[in-house]
């Protein structure tokens, strides 16, 4: 049975704002970092798969929600074209664009490398694994949004190594991406399914939305009486709202109506999910309310 979602109150975030702030510019991407007590949300600044070098990364005080310049390609030796999903990692910001994932000092901003991924159309989400791997999803389109067949998740090595963990159009296109100590959690963009891919490589479909098109994932654990009451939000751009997922298979679309919402995050110490809106060049946020 699907379960009764929890209270939401939205905030917006505006974009006019003064300098040193940027407006957004196409957000695709939300991040909350921890240990520096900051949103990212990445920009694509133009289209999705252009290597026009005008992407940017902004950080967002949690307090005034107002985006300021942190990584500019073409500033400080950075190049971000179309800049998508995040990850942290111990002192790295890893950032999916295009075909490489590259990297980035967390605090600084400072250009590290980064790292190619043969083959690949349309790296989108970026989630650390707990051995300390890098997984990247290729959702497999192109610039009209046609599918290539690339379809893929991608395992970076901490040997350097870079390999498929799993492949193949019969991934529905995956793009949301989250890891776990029992594998990684998907969301696809075609097919609108939720599911789980082990370490091995295996894939077990959990849930499937009323509408596809999905994009960000994040899990909101459970409180600490209740771990197993832990469940998960999804964006859907078709649905134009969040859907709430468990591992038994229940959806519950959230009330919020939402224009593009793309790759989200959660801030889980406030209980907010991010969620930049793709062609609205604004932030949401949503209150989740008390743990329970």
């Amino acid at each position: 049975m699907p379960t009764r979602p929890l209270p939401f109150v939205v905030l917006l975030l505006a974009t006019a704002c003064a300098a040193p702030s940027v407006s957004l510019a196409t957000p695709e991407s939300a991040l909350h970092d921890p240990i520096d007590d900051v949103y990212l949300v990445s920009n694509l600044n133009g289209p999705p798969l252009a290597k026009d070098g005008n992407g940017f990364i902004c950080r967002l005080s949690p307090d005034d929600l107002v985006p300021r310049r942190f990584i500019e390609s073409g500033r400080g030796g950075a190049t971000l074209n179309a800049p998508k999903g995040m990850a942290l990692h111990g002192p790295v910001l890893w950032v999916a664009d295009i075909d490489v994932v590259r990297r980035f000092d967390r605090h600084s901003g400072a250009p590290l490398g980064e790292v190619v991924v043969p083959g690949a159309t349309f790296l989108n989400d970026v989630a650390a694994g707990p051995d300390g791997s890098i997984y990247v999803t290729d959702t497999g389109l192109d610039a009209n949004f046609a599918p290539t067949g690339t379809d893929a998740i991608w395992r970076l090595g901490t040997d350097g190594s870079v390999v498929a963990l799993v492949k193949g159009s019969d991934l529905g296109q995956p793009n949301g991406l989250v890891a776990q100590p029992a594998g990684l959690y998907v969301t696809s963009w075609r097919d609108g399914t939720f599911f789980q891919v082990d370490y091995r490589g295996l894939r077990v479909e959990l849930a499937r939305t009323p509408k596809a098109q999905l994009d960000g994932l994040v899990r909101v654990p459970g409180p600490a009486a209740d771990p197993a009451a832990a469940y998960w939000l999804c964006t859907s751009w078709a649905g134009g709202c969040v859907y709430r997922l468990d591992r038994q298979g229940g959806v519950t679309e959230l009330p919020q109506r939402l224009e593009q919402p793309a790759d989200c995050g959660l801030d889980l110490g406030r209980r907010r999910l991010l969620v930049p809106l793709f062609g609205q060049n604004r932030l949401e946020v949503i209150e989740l309310g008390e743990s329970r």
